[in-house]
């Protein structure tokens, strides 16, 4: 079904082997805490957001609506592994799926990525006859066998995953006969990226040829290194109509809807924020197809759209579970989304600012190609 979230292939590692990879993918990325390595966007603001797109140069791409993970690739005495990495920090190993480093025989692959992590989006693209195709859009590089490139700048970055990584992978993948090849996971793709100034083309031409949903804009700095945990040099941009927030479900009574929604503090502590609007004819449909009472609502983590109006007095409806998530947003970025709602730009606005941002970039291009 369009939309859907795709289901992650694999196993998961069993906790001690996983404990094991984690303290790993910590010293690959020089982490003092085995903690899930990700960078993490913050929200678009009209306020902050322009002058920096206007101040610094900035990649724009898609944002897809799909699993982000991370890829491991590791070598051992049985060969190539490759793991998929949650937001949970759950490992997951991956079978029929090998990396072939770029200078071997794509024929007859030998050598395989070894320490090697990338970061990707897993989505599942329906075609129009109703095919469906899990794909891996690959937006980032952290290790590169065992070479850190956390600190290129994002353009070095970006080639480093083209030419070692998903070019190998597909060419490999092609070249497999078919039987083969259909028992691989999934195919690998770079995510396109336009300079900041190519909102237009990524909306208007990229978008629409997508065979899955796409929710928004990532504005990436082509000068930040990659930043574990929050990094303000990457900036989530959504319509204003369109920001959602992630919770977790605690329902006080079943019986008359009465669904608190609980902020994440941080550790374990959660706190009352506000009401999910249900509607009693949503169950068994849409979003909520299965669920056969809000009972089985109680300590899902869920993403929850401000909407005032759909089942007042509560302000914020249902979208979707969020299982890939071990919490909801945390305070701090939830007052940040709030923020950004009072302080964004719907798509025109954002467009009308395509030339002065396109101005601002030929400037400082000029100014480095002087001797």
């Amino acid at each position: 079904m369009a939309g859907d979230l795709p289901i992650i292939p694999g196993e998961p590692v069993p906790h001690h082997a996983c404990q094991a990879l984690q303290q790993l993918v910590a010293n690959m990325t020089s982490q003092v805490r085995p903690s899930f390595p990700g960078s993490q966007p913050v929200s678009f603001t009209k306020t902050t957001s322009i002058p920096e797109l206007l101040g610094s140069n900035y990649l724009v791409c898609e944002k897809s609506d799909g699993v982000r993970v991370l890829v491991l690739m590791l070598v051992n005495e049985n060969g190539p592994q490759t793991f998929l990495i949650t937001r949970k920090n759950e490992y997951y190993l991956v079978p029929f799926c090998m990396f072939p480093t770029p200078d071997t025989d794509p024929y007859n692959p030998q050598i395989f990525h070894d320490e090697t992590l990338i970061d990707a989006e897993l989505v599942v693209d329906v075609y129009p006859n109703g095919h469906t195709e899990r794909k891996l859009l690959g937006f980032d590089t952290l290790v590169v066998n065992g070479c850190n490139c956390m600190s290129f700048n994002l353009e070095k970055r970006l080639g480093y995953l083209n030419l070692h990584v998903v070019k190998p992978f597909e060419r490999m993948r092609r070249n497999m006969i078919s039987s083969e090849r259909r028992k691989v996971p999934f195919i690998a793709e770079m995510k396109r990226f336009e300079r900041s100034y190519g909102v237009h083309k990524v909306q208007f031409e990229t978008i629409p040829r997508l065979q899955h949903k796409s929710d928004g804009l990532i504005f990436t700095s082509v000068a930040s290194p990659y930043t574990p945990g929050t990094c303000d040099k990457i900036i989530k941009w959504k319509p204003a109509s369109e920001n959602s927030i992630d919770f977790k479900v605690h329902v006080a009574d079943a019986h008359s809807l009465d669904i608190r929604l609980l902020v994440w503090q941080g550790a374990s502590n959660y706190s009352e924020f506000g009401t999910l609007a249900i509607r009693p004819d949503d169950f068994n449909r849409n979003a909520l197809a299965g669920v056969r009472s809000a009972s089985d609502l109680d300590g899902k983590i869920v993403e929850a759209l401000y909407d005032p109006h759909y089942a007042p007095p509560a302000q914020w409806r249902f979208m979707r579970f969020r299982d890939d998530k071990p919490h909801g947003n945390h305070i701090s970025t939830v007052h940040k989304i709030i923020d950004s709602m009072g302080d964004n730009m719907e798509l025109p606005e954002l467009l009308g600012c395509m030339l002065a941002i396109r101005a601002a970039w030929k400037a400082r291009e000029a100014s480095a190609a002087k001797p």
